[in-house]
């Protein structure tokens, strides 16, 4: 088959197989795009790209490499970067939800932790909105200007789903990346925040290669009018918009003082210890109280003020 040399040829990008866990859930999804985590359609996506992730989320277990599924719709004026894995998680406990059933967990494999954030491009406005929890209980939203790596391209090159592909490199975010794109998919897009190159983005990694990003799959969707939907969390006592920094000064807390964080984004909390003994700690946050909504979680005495180390993919 040809490949493609210009826009117009990626109606004729032929679908790659996508297997794995992603299928036993097709019809969960189904029912979620057209009923439930929703809002009204922001565009409708004429290309679907699919990566695979693999990260290590703790620098101090660089052994420990956990795993995750991108997906990547483009629309003509919006591209929305988001987990499939997780949209699969949401699907299915929202339609437990709402047939009055308990949760319960999909059965990933033990190194498949999906990450929880969307992201909306828009190229044409120059600004991106990214969301995510931080919790089951509290919503982050924040907008930025799209902010472009500054690559250096040389003249390397490699195979990637039988695309060429040419070699790139810059500096992002207090990450030194590596880029492999191709020239015959002619779209400045790719994997998470990563832009501004003439072709698709294939494959990133940062230096230390603790967050890799490889293309699995190019789909031609436009006649299947896929939208492009903004998610709506359900129901988090903190729904918040903010800025970059504030989101990220939140997410710190909360792997540095999970338990203050957790009791004021609305949890009430049990410390148990080794004898059994169990202390309740109530949450001060009067948005539940006024709900009348309680939520719980345990935790063990040891690990009360215990910091959890964390990588995240922005390090400024």
């Amino acid at each position: 088959m040809d490949k493609l040399k210009t826009l117009f040829l990626i109606c004729i990008i032929v679908s790659c197989s996508i297997k794995g866990v992603y299928a036993q859930f097709e019809d969960v999804l189904q029912y979620d795009i057209n009923r439930t985590l929703f809002d009204k359609a922001l565009d409708s996506a004429y290309l679907r790209i699919t990566y695979s992730l693999s990260y290590i989320a703790d620098s101090l277990k660089p052994e420990k490499i956990w795993e995750d599924r991108k997906i990547l719709l483009m629309g003509d004026s919006i591209q929305h970067f988001y987990s499939e894995y997780q949209r699969a998680k949401d699907s299915v406990a929202t339609a437990a939800r709402k047939k009055g059933k308990a949760f319960r967990p999909l059965d990933f494999s033990e190194n498949i932790i999906p990450e929880g954030y969307d992201i909306y491009t828009y190229p044409m406005r120059g600004t991106r909105m990214v969301q995510e929890y931080i919790t089951d209980l509290s919503a982050y939203r924040y907008w930025e200007s799209i902010e472009k790596p500054q690559w250096k391209i040389s003249t390397d090159t490699c195979i990637i789903l039988s695309y060429t592909c040419q070699k790139a490199t810059a500096r992002f975010r207090g990450r030194d990346w590596m880029a492999w794109f191709t020239m015959e998919v002619p779209i400045d897009a790719g994997p998470w925040k990563l832009c501004g190159l003439p072709g698709l983005i294939l494959k990133a990694s940062d230096n230390k290669k603790h967050y890799v990003f490889e293309c699995i799959g190019l789909e031609n969707i436009s006649r299947k009018k896929q939208p492009i939907i903004k998610a709506h969390y359900t129901n988090p006592v903190l729904d918040e918009e903010c800025t970059r920094q504030e989101y990220r000064k939140a997410q710190r807390q909360y792997y540095e003082n999970y338990f203050n964080m957790l009791s004021a984004m609305g949890y009430n909390l049990r410390i148990i210890d080794d004898s059994g003994n169990v202390e309740y700690i109530k949450t001060p946050n009067t948005t539940l109280i006024d709900r009348n909504v309680s939520y719980s979680r345990w935790l063990n005495a040891k690990n009360r003020y215990k910091k959890h180390p964390y990588n995240p993919i922005e390090l400024e």
